[in-house]
């Protein structure tokens, strides 16, 4: 906060006050990974690059104590992990919250493209003191790139493999400073593929909806398929950000369509069992988020007092047309001659969230530094509704539909109130001391005060020391809390026609964390012959979250207390020559009384992260290589098994045709389909914990570096050995999710960047 960090930072993972390795998110103003009282981990521009990361999504993944790239509802979701817990995570685009108020969810994913990104810096753990609603177990802070007078810059570039077909992509830049205090930096980026190809093992016909709705049969053809929505995703960003003086100008302005093959609850889309040789239609989706800030920072009684005022919109787009439910079946509609699959529209007029914020910093003799700042915004949701259909009845819809006869899915809709419309405010205040008492010992203590027009009042608090142990070692202890306030729609939430819904509690109140950290760091072999430095991190954490929202019943309510266990470690040895290697493990495990064991099994407990990059002729070349190890998950759900020994369990349609069963038994007619005959019913009830194979997955590329001044080409191939693994559900809902989420195998893309 005290000082514009967005200029001329350097190689921000490095340790070390040579390295000035400074980071924002930890104090709102310049510190190093070493000191910094919290658990941190920066990833720059230039290693972004050289790793051939695609999305902040594929950072995370990387990042010690979190999990990129986690799917909810086969995709329509892509959420990342914090301490083994989804919606943890604050996302912070310079500095503004762009965590969405309707399901605390923002997807990080090709939609705000990495060319535009200065550093991503991500803190473990709570950090409500300093940044309030959401940073509940961590905080990612996407900083973007500040103008420098680089002039036009392009990129192009192709890739294909089933796991993301025929991508293309273009962007192009321009970078500009007039003058010393004008400076304007625009980034327009595209990007477009025909998606992955993903493997089900077997095809849900039909099963059970979403709790308070009744448990049901699922139906499955136990036949593997290979699907791809057989459209062509693509998003489109517009960002930049205008420099006059101390005032700025920031914006992002994505747009986006992607295509999901499988339904939220499994259901092979683009398959219809009415007609094997039509296909369905594939899900339409976009969820981009919007952000525009104003902002004004500046320096005061020489340079003792710090000023940073901002004010920001952020506008989320909920667009999904249509949301695919089941597929064509005789099970949906085809006794009343449709031939439709089962699908609703869910629509977001106005998701919106305006808000000021004011930060000041004093600088109270050398030692003593002081925080405080205050922050209001509004949560403002219109219009977000829920369309379904319905076939006519001779002529005739059910009451509350509109009959349209010219509309290509069925005749009869009606457009449902999803979401109450609802106007929140929320608000803080802080004030943080940071005083460093000896040369070798700095102290941090804050309290934040976090209200809102609908959950009780917060008190949220800080403290921690850094001790120097020794010469570039240092030891921190810390402890944070933090609060995750309730989506909107837990709490406002309507019973709909189609009663595909959950019940609202208006009277939930926010969750909360508190937590107790220990790191120790150091940094050896400093310039040691052709060794640059060795940097060595290693931390444990206890968390306890309060207040936990779940569903038992459908219903939304604070029903648990989580218990959470973590440890890191993270070693980087680089070499004078610029070559690296490096490598981090974390270590989760969470407790859960509401589980069968007492502790969630959908996450890894161990994950491991080895990378590493080699430079030839003077850099010119340049080799990457990515390992990751994800160790066994167990996800509850009803795999179309046939045991003779457990007729509670499913039938086969072959026995339930075999068995003599009358005519105008409802099962029998399901059987009596061709297409059908060999399916499998998982009855009501059932549940199987399945235990999924650990996932390894290997990247690797090649740069050529400043072929022709700054003309740099580089191939990377993702998830290379094609690995074609299978994800729990992030919320254990055996019925509705009633199979593990598949993910997409190998694919390569190749780019060249070049100045104009």
């Amino acid at each position: 906060m005290s000082e514009d960090v967005g200029d001329d930072v350097g190689d921000l993972t490095a340790a070390g006050p040579d390295d000035e390795d400074l980071v924002l998110a930890a104090r709102k103003s310049r510190t190093t990974v070493q000191e910094a009282p919290s658990i941190i981990y920066v990833v720059t521009k230039e290693q972004i690059a050289e790793r051939g990361y695609r999305s902040i999504n594929d950072v995370l993944r990387t990042v010690p104590g979190f999990e990129g790239d986690r799917w909810e509802g086969n995709g329509w979701e892509r959420t990342s992990f914090s301490r083994g817990i989804p919606h943890g995570v604050l996302v912070l685009w310079n500095g503004v919250n762009i965590v969405e108020p309707l399901r605390n969810y923002v997807s990080l994913d090709r939609k705000i493209p990495l060319e535009i990104v200065e550093r991503i810096e991500v803190t473990s753990g709570p950090g409500g003191v300093l940044w309030g609603s959401n940073a509940l177990l961590g905080i990612v802070n996407i900083v973007t790139k500040h103008p420098e007078d680089k002039g036009l810059t392009a990129v192009v570039g192709a890739g294909d493999g089933p796991g993301d077909r025929l991508a293309l992509k273009a962007g192009l830049g321009y970078d500009a400073r007039f003058g010393e205090d004008v400076g304007l930096t625009l980034y327009v980026d595209f990007f477009s593929s025909m998606g992955p190809e993903l493997r089900l093992d077997a095809q849900k016909v039909i099963g059970s909806l979403p709790e308070p709705a009744d448990d049901s049969p699922t139906i499955y053809v136990p036949e593997a398929v290979t699907l791809s929505s057989g459209q062509r995703d693509w998003f489109l960003n517009i960002a930049g950000r205008l420099e006059i003086g101390p005032v700025a100008l920031d914006w992002m302005i994505p747009f986006e369509e992607d295509h999901r093959a499988i339904a939220t609850g499994g259901a092979p889309l683009r398959v219809n069992f009415l007609d094997p040789a039509q296909k369905g239609e594939a899900s339409t989706s976009s969820d981009s988020v919007r952000v525009v800030q104003l902002s004004y920072r500046d320096r005061f009684a020489e340079d003792k007092v710090g000023v940073l005022a901002r004010a920001y919109v952020a506008q989320w787009l909920v667009n999904d047309d249509p949301f695919g439910v089941y597929p064509a079946s005789p099970v949906v509609l085809a006794n009343l001659g449709y031939t439709q699959d089962l699908r609703l529209k869910l629509i977001g007029d106005v998701i919106v969230r305006p808000g000021v914020a004011v930060d000041v910093d004093y600088g109270v003799g050398d030692d003593l530094k002081l925080l405080a700042g205050g922050e209001l915004f509004f949560d403002i949701n219109r219009g977000v509704d829920q369309t379904s259909w319905a076939p006519a009845t001779e002529g005739q819809c059910p009451t509350g539909f509109t009959y349209d006869p010219y509309d290509t899915h069925l005749p009869c809709r009606i457009v449902d109130r999803l979401i109450d419309d609802v106007t929140r405010a929320i608000g803080g205040g802080f004030v943080q001391a940071d005083w460093r008492v000896l040369p070798e010992l700095a102290l941090s203590a804050g309290v934040r005060l976090q209200a809102s027009s609908q959950f009780d009042p917060a008190l949220l608090w800080s403290g921690g020391a850094v001790w120097r142990v020794a010469d570039r070692t240092h030891l921190k202890l810390f402890a944070s809390s933090g609060l995750r306030p309730p989506g909107t729609a837990s709490t406002n939430v309507r019973d709909t026609t189609s009663s595909i819904t959950f019940k609202a509690n208006p009277d939930l109140g926010a969750e909360t964390s508190t937590s107790f950290e220990l790191e120790a760091n150091t940094m050896l072999l400093r310039d040691a012959g052709v060794v640059r430095d060795l940097y060595l991190r290693a931390n444990a954490s206890y968390t306890l979250m309060d207040n936990v929202i779940g569903r038992p019943g459908g219903r939304y309510e604070n029903s648990a207390q989580l218990d959470i266990i973590g440890a890191e470690a993270y070693a980087r040895l680089r070499f004078q020559a610029g070559h690296e290697v490096w490598a981090n493990y974390t270590y989760t495990r969470v407790f859960d009384d509401r589980q069968p064991s007492g502790e969630i099994q959908n996450i890894s407990n161990h994950m491991v992260n080895l990378g590493g990059k080699v430079g030839f002729l003077d850099d010119h070349i340049e080799l990457m290589g990515l390992l990751t190890y994800k160790s066994a998950m167990v996800d509850p759900n009803r795999p179309p098994l046939v045991d003779p020994s457990r007729p509670d369990y499913s039938q086969s349609c072959a026995n339930i045709l075999a068995s003599g069963v009358a005519s105008d038994d409802p099962l029998r007619q399901i059987c009596s389909f061709p297409t059908l005959s060999g399916a499998v019913i998982v009855l009501p009830g059932q549940v199987v914990r399945e235990t999924l194979d650990p996932v390894l997955l290997l990247d690797f590329g090649v740069r050529f570096r400043n072929i022709w001044r700054d003309l740099t080409v580089a191939v990377f191939v993702h998830n290379a050995l094609d690995y074609r693994y299978y994800e729990p559900d992030n919320d254990g809902d055996a019925r509705v999710i009633s199979r593990p989420q598949p993910k997409p195998g190998m694919s390569f893309f190749g780019q060249i960047s070049f100045g104009l």
